[in-house]
């Protein structure tokens, strides 16, 4: 009955405690991609000029690949279709396209845009990518990133002042997680653009159309520990014929009339689980369109707006469910200091080195027990290879730590007498890939936390 009671336990909940600066894969809808795999001799190029990034996105020799970008890199609008590519920014790493000229027709070669990612691209990762545009205006046109490709990683990347948007997600585009990226505007809007819009700082639109839409009907996206920053007035997202999660992320724009949500159903509907987000300053968090022949559902899940927080009440519409994936959060209290937080959190602020590993110096984030005001500390939440447990000050005797898998069978325990402020470390180097429960208990208390073994 213990095997069953726990892996039960465990199948009913659908997150996992804690936040890590460092993703070592996606979560979310785009939880699949793998794009080029781990870097190597055979597989990996650097590029440090336009000529040569162009030849590396096109190329087709290497099945996998992956591309280092180093320095600022003056780019044209670029095109591609992208398979079981890895895009990655060594430090400071930027594409920029400042192109801009007032007047310009949509189709305009002067129009800036950076990188779109063409219908039928698959298994494509972006990391720790500066993307830098010329400011808004609009013109219906071209964006810092716009992505058709099916099952897409962005993590870490920063985009400032798109000129249309700074990404946009649309047409085939499906199964995309955007994980700790920012996006800003940090120029002012220029006016007379074709589109009618004098200040077009919208930010990220999911869907172009009523009648937009992939494959399975809905755009399938996660937004995870993403920060909506400064000069941001609208589109944070913006989306029709959607399934939305947004994660853990955090708004704080001063613009005037600003608006996160603007959820339009489209012909399929769109629904939008927004869950431990803090909405600290921003004018207006939801703004619902009518416009085509779905319905819109939006939940609000233990979020709160503010710079003194209070819970966001009131925005709910419909039925929108909670995903089945499993991923870590972390609480709504501690969005404001972690996901803006300038040397580990949302923009390019990895580690990577001239071979391409990634990591990061900023310590992982863990999660903190209240259980008995005990604030045990367990962390990292995915790991592979030692789990540590910090205890309080009030701790002392003996502690029994266990490990089960997913079904409950125990595969790791270890006893020790312990005193105040201890740190424990579990060796679980040896454990296969998955999830699992540790449960720590002493004479006083006994508590469960979860973690992921990569």
């Amino acid at each position: 009955m213990r095997k069953l009671f726990l892996g039960v336990f465990l199948l009913s909940l659908y997150s996992l405690s804690g936040q890590n600066y460092y993703m070592a894969n996606p979560q979310g809808f785009g939880a699949a991609t793998t794009g080029g795999g781990s870097p190597t001799a055979s597989n990996t190029v650097t590029v440090d000029t336009y000529a040569k990034l162009k030849t590396a996105l096109t190329s087709t020799t290497t099945a996998n690949s992956v591309i280092l970008i180093s320095g600022t890199i003056d780019c044209t609008y670029t095109s591609v279709l992208l398979t079981n590519k890895t895009i990655i920014g060594l430090p400071g790493a930027k594409l920029r396209n400042l192109q801009i000229t007032p007047g310009d027709s949509p189709t305009s070669a002067a129009n800036s845009g950076t990188l779109y990612i063409k219908a039928g691209s698959n298994n494509v990762i972006i990391r720790n990518l500066i993307f830098e545009g010329p400011g808004a205006y609009d013109v219906d046109g071209r964006d810092n990133l716009t992505n058709e490709g099916t099952n897409v990683w962005v993590d870490h990347c920063e985009f400032q002042d798109g000129m249309d948007g700074n990404f946009d997600i649309k047409g085939a585009a499906d199964n995309v997680s955007v994980s700790w990226c920012k996006f800003t505007y940090l120029k002012a809007p220029t006016a007379g653009g074709s589109g009618g819009s004098a200040d077009h700082r919208f930010t990220n639109l999911v869907g172009s159309g009523i009648t937009d839409f992939p494959a399975d009907g809905r755009y399938s996206v996660t937004f995870q520990n993403c920060y909506w920053a400064e000069g941001c007035k609208a589109r944070m997202p913006r989306a029709r014929n959607a399934e939305l999660h947004v994660l853990n992320c955090y708004y704080k724009t001063s613009v005037s009339g600003a608006s996160a949500f603007g959820l339009g159903a489209g012909n399929q509907g769109t629904t939008c689980y927004v869950e431990n987000c803090n909405f600290e300053e921003i004018a207006t968090i939801s703004s619902p369109v009518s416009e085509g022949t779905g319905t819109v559902a939006v939940k609000f899940d233990n979020c709160t707006k503010g710079i003194t927080p209070v819970p966001v009440t009131g925005l709910d519409a419909g039925t929108a469910s909670k995903p089945s994936y499993t991923y870590s959060i972390t609480s709504t209290a501690n969005v404001a200091s972690y996901i803006p937080n300038t040397a580990c959190g949302a923009g390019a602020t990895l580690n990577v080195t001239a071979a391409g590993i990634i990591s990061t110096s900023c310590t992982n984030l863990g999660i903190e027990d209240q259980t008995l005001n005990e604030n045990i500390k367990l962390y990292p939440t995915i790991t592979d290879t030692v789990l540590n447990i910090n205890l309080s000050n009030s701790i002392s005797g003996e502690a029994v730590i266990t490990v089960y898998t997913i079904t409950g069978e125990k595969v790791i325990s270890s006893s020790k007498s312990v005193s105040p402020n201890e740190k424990l470390s579990l060796n679980v180097a040896s454990l296969s890939k998955g999830i699992y429960l540790c449960n720590l208990k002493t004479d006083s208390f006994s508590t469960t936390y979860k973690f992921i073994k990569q």
